[in-house]
């Protein structure tokens, strides 16, 4: 991976919005934080995050924000690009580009060095046991064992683009996070005593960097989200019992945190605003969650159905309106379904694969699911008497819902297009005889979808429209029928609608049918 590129990564930063906090400014890149449970050190990297130029150092700041000691150390020689740290026996333990230096924290003292000469971004850094830290290097993607005492190092394993890292001494449990390929298809992976990594399911792919024990159950991991960074950041809470995680938005990326489980508190670094934000873990959960339920709607269904096929939005950026959706794959080829932040393409031959972020969309509809409604159908049950008892629960018809319907399904039927290469593109209503049919029995998997109001039909689809995914991630398809049983539905009122649409010619040039509103018309002319 070139460094350089990797730099262009990290420039993503913007403006946090407020809730209950604490702002910490005067930094310089502050990349990580870190304490022993009772002080509270933050890394800054300086000018550039890669260079040896000797301008990094450390800032001693009080658990309640503010800055003891900007520069607290180095006392003596220097530091270029500090990153990742971690306190273990009076001693912190800093990554500094190729190498780990130790400053015992009372004297200001140096007393570790270990030199990596193949590192070039040492990263992130933990204590492991007996006497050993674990350090990452995002470049190489190696996790090094470094033994304190002799300073021997090992490479226990290889994570492309690693980043964070976190040991828990007391489940004998490690887990790191990975920037991922392409930077935004990161993962979140754990590994417990001598065992093998595992990837954590159900959790959006994302740009992670830091990663934290909030306790032996809980995990919580910082998410740039991926490249380029639009408006935003995440935090994500794990729960390794549930295997679910939940998403909380900042308005802006945050690097390497810490969460002190005494205080509940969070401190967040913002590299490129040369801040350090302190905010409760509880306040953050109650108010950080602005970008849920805000339905994105790119394009146009009539252009779409009307031939305009050609995709024109990646998936990397409708990854950033949204985790959960439906829409069109590139070329009428398929069927396109989100769930978790990932998305899927059901094809004509059956086969349901993952979508290349650089893949593009014609027509998509996508938001940040989070229910307001949850309600139970245990009994077998079939479409038609299903979608009425939604129908049923919606207060009003008026309003747009996003639905999720999760359970076990005696029969699915579902549909998709082959690709269409040659233009003109015909008409979508001209070709439906090419369309094909799959008809799944006794499968598990998620309903994904919308009941959306008549005024937005032409825009979008009125009514509901649902798409199939089946628990392995291998079924899928445009739902035509359905039967069944023990199912789970939530429902989420979308507060907002945001409408894009493309700017390339054959979208400029579409001509639209005309639609009569007498009524309107009337009202416009004063008759």
């Amino acid at each position: 991976m070139n460094i350089r590129n990797y730099l262009t990564l990290l420039l993503i930063l913007f403006g946090l919005k407020a809730f209950s906090q604490q702002i910490i400014n005067g930094f310089a890149m502050p990349e990580s934080v870190t304490s022993d449970g009772k002080r509270y050190f933050v890394s800054n990297q300086g000018q550039d995050v890669f260079s040896k130029d000797g301008d990094g150092f450390i800032s001693e700041i009080s658990e309640d924000g503010k800055i003891i000691d900007l520069k607290f150390l180095p006392r003596k020689g220097i530091l270029h690009a500090p990153k990742g740290m971690t306190v273990a026996d009076n001693i912190l333990y800093v990554a500094d580009l190729d190498r780990i230096i130790g400053f015992d924290i009372n004297t200001r003292k140096v007393v570790f060095e270990v030199i990596i000469p193949e590192a070039k971004v040492l990263n992130d850094i933990c204590r492991l046991e007996s006497g050993s830290i674990g350090v990452t290097e995002t470049v190489s993607g190696n996790i090094y064992k470094v033994n304190t005492q002799t300073k021997s190092v090992e490479i226990i394993d290889n994570m492309p683009t690693v980043n964070g890292i976190n040991y828990n001494g007391q489940t004998k449990q490690l887990v790191v996070c990975t920037n991922g390929k392409n930077y935004g298809e990161g993962s979140v992976y754990i590994k417990t005593g001598n065992g093998d990594f595992r990837e954590l399911p159900n959790i959006a792919n994302g740009f992670f960097d830091g990663i934290e024990w909030m306790d032996d159950n809980h995990l919580l991991i910082s998410d740039w989200v991926t490249f380029p960074v639009k408006d935003f950041g995440k935090l994500w809470i794990y729960d390794l019992a549930e295997q679910t995680s939940q998403v909380y938005f900042t308005g802006e990326s945050v690097a390497d945190i810490y969460y002190n489980p005494a205080t509940q508190k969070i401190y967040m670094p913002q590299m490129f605003h040369n801040k350090v934000i302190i905010a409760d873990k509880n306040k953050i959960t109650e108010t950080a969650q602005t970008k849920h339920n805000i339905l994105y709607n790119y394009g146009i269904i009539d252009a779409f159905i009307g031939g305009l096929y050609r995709g024109t939005l990646p998936i990397k950026d409708l990854k950033l309106k949204g985790d959960f959706g439906i829409g069109a794959p590139d070329m009428l080829d398929g069927e396109l379904t989100m769930i978790d932040g990932k998305a899927y393409q059901t094809k004509a031959t059956g086969e349901t694969v993952v979508l290349d972020n650089d893949h593009k969309t014609s027509f998509s509809s996508v938001t940040f699911f989070k229910a307001d409604t949850t309600f139970y159908v245990n009994t077998a049950t079939e479409q038609k008497a299903l979608l009425e008892t939604i129908a049923h629960t919606l207060t009003n018809k008026n309003e747009m819902y996003a639905i999720r319907i999760t359970g076990t399904f005696s029969y699915v039927k579902t549909r998709a297009f082959p690709p269409l290469w040659e233009e003109p593109f015909p008409v979508l209503s001209s070709i439906l005889d090419r369309q094909l049919f799959f008809e799944h029995q006794n499968t598990t998997g998620t309903f994904i979808g919308y009941y959306l109001p008549e005024y937005l039909n032409g825009i979008n689809a009125s009514g509901f429209h649902l798409h199939f995914l089946s628990t392995d991630k291998k079924q899928g398809g445009h739902i035509l029928d359905f039967k069944g049983q023990n199912l789970k539905i939530d429902i989420a009122r979308q507060k907002s609608f945001k409408l894009e649409v493309p700017t390339d010619g054959d979208f400029q040039n579409f001509k639209f049918r005309k639609k009569h509103n007498e009524d309107l018309k009337r009202v416009e002319q004063g008759q």
